[in-house]
């Protein structure tokens, strides 16, 4: 089970997300996402350090709420794709559409 973790932080949300990020759980993380798009928030950041899976619900998920964010100005910034969860992003090219950190230069 899932275990997400949000701080919010001025005017940006830190998601801190665990596990992985399919079916019921990936559908929970968008109605919490979705809810601080509709209180005013617009600008997220996604860690997925700690994240093992993902499928394309998961993706969808990001893809939405990217476009919501931009609709309203801000933006979705992801970090700490590792692993499979990574090859996930680059072979779907979804690596390309997102601004992503590399936490080692983030800490370096």
């Amino acid at each position: 089970m899932e275990n997400h973790e949000f701080i919010i932080e001025d005017d940006q949300v830190t998601a801190n997300l665990t596990g992985s990020l399919q079916g019921e759980a990936a559908a929970h993380l968008r109605e919490t996402l979705l809810t601080y798009i509709a209180n005013g928030y617009h600008i997220f950041k996604v860690d997925f350090s700690h994240v093992d899976t993902i499928d394309t619900t998961g993706l969808g998920i990001l893809v939405t709420i990217q476009k919501r964010a931009l609709q309203n100005g801000g933006t979705v910034t992801l970090q700490g794709l590792h692993g499979a969860v990574k090859d996930v992003f680059d072979r779907t090219r979804l690596s390309k559409a997102f601004p992503i950190i590399d936490v080692r230069q983030a800490v370096a």
